[in-house]
């Protein structure tokens, strides 16, 4: 199908300034705003288009009476990419210990991600079985490009399932593992591929026999968004980009994008800018369709937070929880009372994600009903209240098995049409962490030629910054 014809829009913004080329930005998350800051430094001009009334993306706050939350599990080391985007982001704000735990099988509570220790608890049959397994698994499981292929290679059969790994992978992802890609394995578990290496293996192993002394590492904290939120971080970005010359346009989604002799013309509501590049990173189901009119046929999974109160939580949940048991939709708590601890009313307040199946519409109270009832249930916590709840679209590609060949198509096809794909959503892409998605805009603005790499980095350097 031909691209579609945007309507007129009621005035045109040619956007270039002073003999500038003029370049476009889709999407004030993290990677737009990446791109934008980038895109200033190396000579555009540069129109930011975001077509919700706030920036920042999925780094949102939300303040419900006396209690905060995020849509989403959200810490930043020292070095985080994000803190470049403007003068005294990391001074702005708060340093916290992270303390990952999971909620295995049988509702005990392990550390997260997985250590060998834990298995001196399993029964001696099982131990026995589960060792033998994860001895023997690189010579009877062949990696074939599957999430469930590599974990039963990393694991054995027995560790797989007895940790409740198995069981965590068909919650989040609605079909089952031997249909995923492995490639959600090396991105999205990180902690769990370097736990399972064989050498991490061997040290564990050496430990629990006593060959080997136990080397205690002290992480250093990590930084979380301010108490009051996250408008001071993106406000200073805003004012930072603002000042620079960037036009940072709110509450604007695009309509139409058309491209003609003299270059690309994107269209909103509200004006028409005319473009010598495009640059996206709004999801890449929403620009396709803009284009061509069509449908992808890419599936990425919405992810329903819920907004919870309680009595109290049990000590040993850490900050951060996953459910690794049988049972229960949520996927991950953040407790966010033990995070910012001068806020509430005596109550433990935290956020519960839970990922909802492709096509499906949430049902909120009926996820905080299930929700309770499994928590309560386990003794984890006690005295539950539903307050809120929020949805974030396209949350997470899924990447089925023999997806890349085809995302590649479709980013191919969009940038055929002269528009540059990145970050997360704009590439379908597994990116957990925004140092991650900013070092990704880097190296996608560097390929397509609009920026240089060494310019695209060098605010990493760059002493203002530090």
């Amino acid at each position: 199908m031909a691209p579609q014809e945007a309507p007129t829009p009621p005035a045109l913004n040619e956007g270039a300034s002073a003999g500038k080329k003029h370049v476009v930005v889709l999407g004030g998350g993290i990677a737009g705003l990446s791109a934008a800051y980038r895109l200033n430094r190396a000579g555009y001009a540069v129109t930011l288009l975001e077509a919700t009334g706030r920036l920042g993306g999925t780094h949102r706050d939300f303040r419900i009476g006396p209690y905060t939350f995020d849509a989403g599990s959200f810490f930043y080391e020292g070095g985080a990419r994000l803190f470049d985007l403007a003068p005294g982001l990391k001074e702005m704000c708060q340093t916290r210990k992270r303390i990952l735990r999971r909620v295995a099988r049988g509702g005990q509570i392990q550390p997260y991600a997985f250590t060998l220790s834990e298995l001196r608890r399993w029964p001696p049959r099982q131990l026995v079985v589960g060792l033998f397994d994860l001895l023997t698994a690189r010579m009877r499981h062949r990696r074939d490009g599957t999430l469930d292929a590599i974990c039963r290679r990393r694991l054995g059969d027995t560790i797989y399932a007895g940790t409740g790994l198995s069981d965590y992978i068909a919650r989040f992802h609605h079909i089952p593992a031997n249909q995923i890609d492995e490639a959600f394995f090396f991105s999205r578990m990180s902690q769990i591929d370097r736990a399972t290496r064989s050498k991490a293996i061997l040290d564990q192993g050496l430990r629990i026999l006593r060959l080997k002394k136990r080397q205690v590492k002290v992480w250093p904290p990590l930084y979380i968004r301010p108490a009051e939120g996250y408008a001071p971080i993106f406000g200073a970005i805003a004012r930072e980009l603002s000042d620079a010359g960037v036009s940072l346009n709110l509450e604007e989604p695009v309509t139409g994008i058309a491209r003609g002799a003299a270059g690309l013309t994107v269209e909103t509501a509200k004006a028409r800018y005319s473009a010598d590049a495009v640059v996206s990173t709004i999801p890449v189901e929403v620009v396709h369709r803009l284009l061509f009119g069509e449908t992808t046929g890419l599936v990425s999974l919405n992810l329903l937070t819920l907004f919870v109160s309680a009595a109290s939580i049990t000590e040993e949940a850490g900050n951060v929880l996953y459910n690794f048991e049988r049972d229960g939709a949520w996927k991950r708590a953040t407790i966010y009372s033990r995070l910012y601890p001068e806020q509430g009313d005596g109550r433990a307040f935290f956020a519960v994600e839970i990922t909802l199946p492709p096509g499906s519409s949430p049902d909120p109270e009926k996820a905080f009903t299930e929700t309770a009832a499994h928590m309560e249930g386990l003794g984890l916590a006690e005295g539950m209240s539903f307050e809120g709840h929020t949805v974030v679209p396209h949350a997470y590609p899924v990447y089925s098995v023999g997806l890349q060949d085809e995302v590649q198509r479709i980013l191919d096809r969009i940038s055929e049409f002269g528009i540059v794909s990145l970050g997360r959503q704009g590439r379908f892409e597994y990116l957990p962490t925004s140092t991650g998605v900013i070092r990704r805009v880097s190296e996608e603005l560097a390929s397509s030629d609009l920026v240089p790499l060494s310019v695209s980095n060098s605010e990493t350097t760059d002493p203002a910054r530090s």
